[in-house]
C-alpha cells in the first residue's frame, strides 16, 4: 500500500488544526485604540464585500467550466474541478478574514513594542 495516500490528508488536517490554533491565539491579542479598531472594521467589511462580489463572478465561471469538463472529459473531472474551486474559495475567505483581523493587532503591537518586535 502506498502510505503517502493516507499521510497526505492527515498532514493537511494537521495543518488546518495548527492554522486554527494560531488564528485563535491572534484573536486574543489587543486591537489597539478605538480608532484603530474602527478603521480595522471598515477594512474588514470592505474586504468581505469584495470577496462576496468576486465569488459571485467566479461561481458563474466555475459552473460553466465544470459543465464543459463533465461533457468533454468526464463527470468526475467536473466534480473534482468544483471541489477544488470550493476549497480554493474557502481558503481565500479564511485567509482574508485572518489577514484583516490580524493587521490591526500587528499595528497595535508596533505601536506598543516598536516595529522590530511587532
Amino acid at each position: 500500500m502506498e502510505y503517502w495516500v493516507v499521510y497526505a490528508p492527515l498532514i493537511g488536517l494537521l495543518g488546518l488544526v495548527m492554522a486554527g490554533v494560531i488564528y485563535l491565539y491572534i484573536r486574543t491579542l489587543p486591537v489597539g485604540t478605538d480608532v484603530m479598531k474602527e478603521i480595522s472594521d471598515m477594512i474588514h467589511e470592505g474586504a468581505m464585500a469584495f470577496l462576496k462580489r468576486e465569488y459571485k463572478v467566479v461561481s458563474i465561471f466555475v459552473v460553466v467550466v465544470a459543465v464543459l469538463l463533465a461533457i468533454f472529459i468526464g463527470l468526475w473531472t467536473g466534480v473534482a474541478f468544483v471541489v477544488g474551486a470550493f476549497c480554493s474559495a474557502l481558503a481565500g475567505f479564511f485567509g482574508m478574514k485572518a489577514a484583516t483581523r490580524g493587521n490591526v493587532r500587528t499595528a497595535a503591537a508596533a505601536n506598543v513594542y516598536g516595529q522590530d518586535r511587532a
